[in-house]
């Protein structure tokens, strides 16, 4: 365990520095092996962002070309041959319902910018006056200061909130735990009215944009809204003038079944936010990408937009970020993807009589499971239990990494797992996964005394 030998100690400041963290040496495809010669399988392609799997040597060779060529050239001053290449990439995977695209480093950057291209385009129309930012409850757009203000975990926001400026949120699409008591057959969308309210309350005149996950990371771990809940949300921001941002850092390029998350629910974003598995797992990358009429109106007014970071737009991830949308066509993995996540998925409807088995839900390979005390009253299990950290902890211990979360519960309680593996996952390996899992969970029930 690296940083545990006290003649080796760790010089890394640590998610937990009383923790002991296995040293992994290699990958390969869905598998993970450390120094001490165990294998991992890899059933989060870590945070659900390894889409294309470990070890793929075409990724590789990309960079070491790239640097070969030239390693960065600062944006405000030049462009290059991958950068132009991967932002025509992206707005061609989209069907170019995005034209056009600003390269970041990662998806809380992607958020940052997609806040300040929203208020460069209000700027642009003559309208200074609208600068506030709606989100949701319950959901999770970076840790940046700006990120996560507009983030709505509590867990993660808790230590930092004298610090952020907030703007408003409101309840989340979460149908399994409805926040109006309500269910999806019939309901009248109140979640999604939510927003008018949020708006009219704010003002019309002061609101820039609403920002949302199509599915929900890892904060409510893969729920979803019924279908015609982002229609209704459409609506809504196009009657008030308000941007629709699309968070899709995790959802983005494949891992829902679809390209994108937002195709599920048929609507197109103003702004649409990218990261994680944006350049396979291979390079630290995110994006901002926009539809025509929100770069023309930027475009065809001052024509600046001058917010950034160093590395932002920098030829080594633009290379990566090709290479990795290449690989998805070629070798046809967001088909795969929606195969092997219904495979997943009826393997895993298998464990629901575990006790502790409350919802299962997700699309494509993004998949979760919440785990309850009572399955009738949906009461989560007491926070005392540590639950997720405790199947987390009995999953490793079997050769399992597992993705998983709390606080789904208005932060106060609630236990998760998402399942998020490589795209590239065969049938025979989500048996293995399933049924590793489901030992760790079984040892961790009875532990527990259920």
């Amino acid at each position: 365990m690296a940083g545990k030998n006290k003649a080796h100690p760790t010089h890394v400041l640590r998610v937990n520095s009383r923790g002991q963290y296995p040293c992994i040496v290699r990958g390969e495809g869905v598998y993970l092996f450390d120094q001490e010669g165990r294998r991992y399988i890899d059933s989060g392609g870590g945070p659900i962002l390894c889409n294309l799997g470990h070890g793929l040597e075409e990724m590789a060779m990309v960079l070491a070309e790239q640097a070969k060529k030239v390693a960065f050239v600062y944006r405000s001053d030049f462009t290059t041959p991958a950068l132009e290449e991967a932002a025509k990439k992206i707005c061609e995977a989209t069907g170019f319902a995005m034209e056009k695209v600003f390269l970041v480093s990662g998806g809380s950057e992607a958020n940052e910018i997609a806040v300040k291209i929203a208020r460069r385009f209000h700027l642009e129309n003559g309208e200074a006056s609208r600068y506030k930012i709606i989100s949701r409850w319950m959901s999770y757009h970076g840790m940046t200061q700006g990120a996560l203000a507009w983030s709505g975990m509590p867990g993660r926001r808790k230590d930092f909130v004298p610090m952020l400026r907030d703007d408003s949120h409101i309840p989340p699409a979460y149908c399994y735990r409805c926040w109006f008591g309500l269910a999806p057959e019939n309901c009248q969308l109140q979640c999604a009215q939510a927003l008018e309210h949020e708006i009219l309350c704010q003002g019309p005149e002061n609101v820039a944009a609403f920002m949302a996950e199509p599915v929900s990371g890892m904060s409510l771990c893969a729920a979803h809204p019924r279908q015609d809940y982002f229609l209704k949300i459409k609506e809504i921001c196009h009657r008030y003038g308000v941007l629709l941002i699309l968070d899709e850092v995790m959802t983005g390029f494949g891992r829902t079944g679809r390209w994108f998350g937002y195709e599920h629910f048929g609507v197109i974003p103003d702004i649409l936010t990218l990261g994680k598995g944006l350049g396979g797992g291979y390079f630290p990358v995110g994006a901002a990408a926009v539809t025509g009429r929100v770069a023309q109106v930027m475009e065809g007014g001052s024509g600046l937009f001058t917010p950034g970071f160093s590395w932002a737009g920098n030829p080594m991830g633009a290379a990566v970020i090709s290479k990795a949308i290449d690989h998805l066509r070629t070798q046809g993995l967001v088909e795969r993807c929606a195969q092997m996540g219904d495979y997943l998925a009826q393997r895993l409807q298998l464990l629901r009589s575990h006790p502790t088995v409350g919802d299962i839900r997700g699309k494509g390979l993004m998949l979760g499971i919440e785990f309850v005390r009572d399955k009738e009253t949906r009461e989560p299990l007491d926070p005392g239990l540590k639950f997720f950290q405790e199947l987390a902890h009995q999953a490793l211990e079997l050769g399992l990494f597992i993705e998983t979360s709390g606080g789904c519960d208005r932060g106060r309680a609630g236990d998760m797992v998402m399942f998020g593996p490589p795209f590239i996952i065969t049938r025979e390996q989500v048996e293995e996964m399933v049924g590793v899992f489901e030992k760790a969970l079984s040892l961790v029930e009875t532990r527990l005394g259920f």
